[in-house]
């Protein structure tokens, strides 16, 4: 998803600021915390949504939802497959994230599984099957140093 090219000053970016710290704030108390109007703030808040520059959403705690095994999947691939090899796995309900990479591998994944055994199951049968896929690798995170949710925006 590419943002269209909008220049954001600095009430725009207090607004995201603002909603990072509590992405629950009404407009009423954004618009009060920076002293403009609750219309001020949907006019900013449209403008930054429809141009792609932010999104609002919210953030699942996995293990909380029963989600319990996270791994990170590195695919080697044949480069002329890559592509649509990526294209199959996003279709998968457990992967979070995937991207098509430079270096040892063409792909980078990331599935979020109920547990171990159903993360191997879906590797072994649904991933490494696809056509074009030539090596997988795992890894599964025991500990994070960092993992932000805020938001990201560009400028």
């Amino acid at each position: 998803m590419k943002a269209d090219n909008v220049k954001l000053d600095e009430l725009d970016a207090a607004i995201i600021d603002l909603l990072r710290q509590n992405g629950r704030m009404s407009n009423r108390e954004v618009g009060r915390a920076l002293q403009v109007s609750e219309g001020t703030v949907r006019q900013r808040l449209k403008k930054l949504i429809d141009s792609k520059s932010m999104r609002l959403g919210m953030v699942t705690d996995f293990e909380a939802s029963g989600l319990a095994a996270g791994v990170i999947l590195r695919i080697s691939a044949l480069p002329t497959r890559a592509r649509k090899i990526a294209e199959e796995i996003a279709q998968l309900d457990a992967c979070t994230f995937v991207a098509l990479t430079f270096g040892q591998f063409e792909i980078i994944a990331v599935l979020v599984n109920k547990s171990r055994t159903e993360a191997a199951e879906m590797i072994d049968k649904r991933i490494k099957t696809i056509q074009g896929v030539q090596a997988v690798e795992v890894q599964e995170p025991v500990s994070y140093a960092k993992h932000r949710y805020d938001l990201v925006y560009t400028t």
